[in-house]
């Protein structure tokens, strides 16, 4: 398996993950979760993960907050929730499982496997159920956010959708935005840094879509929250700039105004909205907010795939291995 296998597998992995997580998901005793704010942490994309649920446990009238598992490691981190989720695809984080140590609250372990030390320290452990990536986290996160979001469903947030249509749904955004992603690529290609930009549950997608950018394609990229854009942010827009919008509001006269600057723009929207020469669109189709974040990030899997290519990288490891984000097991 490599990078662009992993893209293009994840229908099937999505379809598989399900099944599993649902079947502990039924078996698990929630009771002790059911009331008073959440806390869903995690480090990484794990973290990313955490965002789209918390923006709808808040929709839906609960208190919930995603943050970074280093928040828990500061005083006071026992005050902060009623109840927490930790989030690591190993189960193994070093933050996660010190935080998950330091609170007294009940705690709800989310791992690949429903393992690891995390789970040890946890009252609920569930397992996520994806297959392994080659490397960069593909797999394990969008079905971490099928998780998550499914996951939320169950502590407060009931979810008007039909969660067996999501691997279609999954595989024709891969198959429709496969062309615009190349485009966009070629139109990236020689950029020394990128911008991504969302919003509510979609700055999950500009989190992720950052991080890959660094991880696969080894080229600096930050991402900012759609109105904080507007605060200054946006002064880098002219020809010769990179940025990628995710959003159908606020971010569609965004994503249009960066291209009238010259910059290049790749919009990825539900929004009817045509291709310019400055902007490349993706269309996703309509679903909840909370699993919007899945089809979104499948248009920066591919368009970090082809830049990594141009640049002759296999996207299949890392350079700068750090010994203290993992804890050992025994």
């Amino acid at each position: 398996m490599g990078y662009l296998e992993d893209i293009l597998t994840q229908p099937e992995n999505l379809a598989r993950s399900h099944e599993t997580f649902t079947e502990a998901l039924r078996d698990a005793d929630l009771s002790a979760f059911g009331a008073g704010p959440l806390v869903l942490a995690g480090m990484g994309s794990s973290y990313f993960a955490a965002m789209p649920a918390s923006c709808a446990l808040r929709a839906a009238g609960r208190p919930a907050f995603a943050l970074s598992a280093t928040e828990l490691l500061e005083p006071g981190a026992d005050l902060l929730g009623a109840a927490y989720v930790g989030i690591s695809q190993s189960g193994n984080s070093a933050e996660t499982v010190k935080g998950f140590s330091r609170v007294s609250a009940p705690r709800l372990a989310l791992t690949n496997t429903g393992s690891g030390l995390l789970s040890e320290l946890a009252d609920v452990s569930l397992p996520i159920g994806s297959a392994k990536d080659t490397a960069v986290a593909i797999l394990t996160y969008t079905a971490t956010l099928a998780a998550t979001a499914t996951l939320c469903s169950s502590l407060g947030a009931p979810l008007d959708f039909d969660r067996a249509r999501l691997p279609d749904l999954v595989a024709g955004v891969l198959e429709d935005s496969a062309a615009v992603a190349n485009e966009a690529a070629e139109r990236f290609e020689g950029m020394e840094v990128l911008d991504f930009v969302g919003r509510g549950s979609s700055l999950a997608s500009a989190a992720e879509g950052a991080l890959l950018t660094r991880e696969a394609v080894r080229v600096p990229a930050a991402y900012t929250d759609t109105l904080q854009y507007l605060h200054g942010p946006l002064e880098v827009a002219e020809p010769g700039r990179g940025c990628v919008v995710f959003g159908s509001g606020r971010e569609v006269r965004l994503a249009v105004d960066l291209a009238s600057y010259g910059a290049s723009v790749l919009l990825v929207t539900e929004a009817p909205v045509d291709s310019t020469e400055n902007l490349r669109v993706v269309r996703i189709p309509e679903v909840p907010d909370v699993f919007k974040p899945i089809l979104e990030i499948l248009a920066v899997q591919l368009l970090t795939h082809h830049m990594s290519k141009a640049r002759d990288l296999a996207a299949d490891g890392f350079r700068h291995e750090q010994e203290d984000t993992k804890l050992e097991v025994g």
